[in-house]
């Protein structure tokens, strides 16, 4: 996003260059999505894990990964 432009999307201003896990709900099932962000806020290599039953079964998995950075 270069020339000025504002950032759009639903990525949260906080997230700075690195690894980040969240997790989303769809449906009826709850997923961990992680992506690696730039100074711009622009995402690379994002995954998306799961499906979980439930969020906190998410966020668990979620603090998994983020330990394991």
């Amino acid at each position: 996003m270069s020339g000025g432009a504002e950032r759009v999307g639903i990525t949260p201003r906080s997230w700075t260059a690195k690894l980040h896990h969240g997790v989303l709900h769809l449906g009826k099932r709850w997923y961990v999505v992680s992506a690696e962000l730039d100074d711009e806020g622009e995402a690379d290599g994002v995954r998306l894990d799961g499906p979980f039953g439930d969020r906190p079964s998410a966020e668990e998995q979620a603090r998994r990964l983020g330990l394991a950075e």
